[in-house]
């Protein structure tokens, strides 16, 4: 038995010492990746969102802790070993290239494949998730930004020339440009509605991981953080429409311009809510109706 004790401690202690030493080495090879990753999310409005993520991320494996301290099961998989070495060159790839996507991507892998290789995989099944919306803190490839930011542009101002025309404010659309009497609005990248989509899509994961609801339902309130940015979006354009119409260009070019941000944000997170309390009440009436 005290042989069994002696070999246990010996055990924690090389588990701690090669934690340490990951943590370590973890922080040196991304340290440049890490701080232009902060950056960006400091000085591009599109990313502001990503300065939550670490902090949510932590938050969620702290709730999870007594679980985590259960699924310990000795690690040493050679599939955390391997995802290491992906990740690595993941790393080595995108640093050559001057490729910032495929760097800051191989950061959440590199966790994992730590965390599996010294965790085993129970401990990665608990672990795995709140790392996973680590993915979420990254930003887009610029190619694939410009890709989305164009249609989107276009479909912003379909909806919004259609609902301007249901109430009865004549507009013409010619792209994504709206004329209407005594003013042209331009849709621009910045009023695609890409920003907005990016931070209630994140929003929405971070709910899903907080509510009280099945995993149907979550993943129900996850997509349904897209049509919400969709009308968000709408709804800032189509009241600078209308203030522009009826008030005057200074309405649409003033402080309205300067908090459309907030005003895509609150309608945006309101829908979220309401699309969350819904998915709650509908999962409340059916435990509470009657089996057939």
């Amino acid at each position: 038995m005290p042989m069994a004790a002696q070999k246990q401690g010996r055990t924690a202690r090389t588990d701690t010492i090669l934690t340490i030493a990951a943590l370590v080495l973890l922080a040196v090879l991304y340290a440049p990746v890490i701080s232009a990753l902060v950056r960006q999310w400091l000085d591009d409005p599109n990313y502001h969102h990503g300065l939550l993520i670490p902090f949510v991320s932590a938050l969620l494996l702290w709730r999870r802790r007594d679980a985590l301290r259960e699924a310990s099961d000795g690690g040493r998989e050679m599939w955390g070993l391997l995802l290491i070495l992906a990740s690595a060159v993941f790393l080595v790839t995108g640093t050559a290239a001057v490729e910032y996507f495929t760097m800051r991507f191989s950061l959440p892998l590199m966790i994992l494949g730590v965390i599996l290789f010294l965790g085993g995989w129970n401990f990665t099944k608990v672990a795995g998730p709140p790392l996973l919306m680590l993915l979420l803190m990254i930003p887009l490839p610029y190619v694939i930004y410009f890709k989305i930011t164009f249609p989107m542009q276009i479909l912003s101002a379909k909806l919004s020339a259609g609902v301007l025309t249901v109430l009865r404010v004549s507009v013409i659309r010619r792209g994504n440009i709206l004329m209407l009497p005594g003013y042209t609005l331009e849709v621009i990248a910045a009023c695609s509605g890409l920003r907005s989509l990016m931070t209630m899509f994140t929003l929405a994961v971070i709910f899903a991981f907080f509510a009280d609801m099945s995993g149907g339902r979550k993943f129900l309130l996850v997509i349904l953080s897209v049509p919400a940015a969709v009308a968000a979006n709408t709804v800032r354009l189509v009241v600078t429409a209308l203030g522009a119409h009826f008030i005057g260009p200074q309405f649409a070019d003033g402080p309205l311009h300067e908090a459309s941000g907030i005003i895509v944000f609150m309608a945006g997170f309101l829908m979220l809510l309401l699309c969350a309390g819904i998915l709650r009440w509908t999962q409340y009436r059916r435990k509470r109706s009657p089996r057939s």
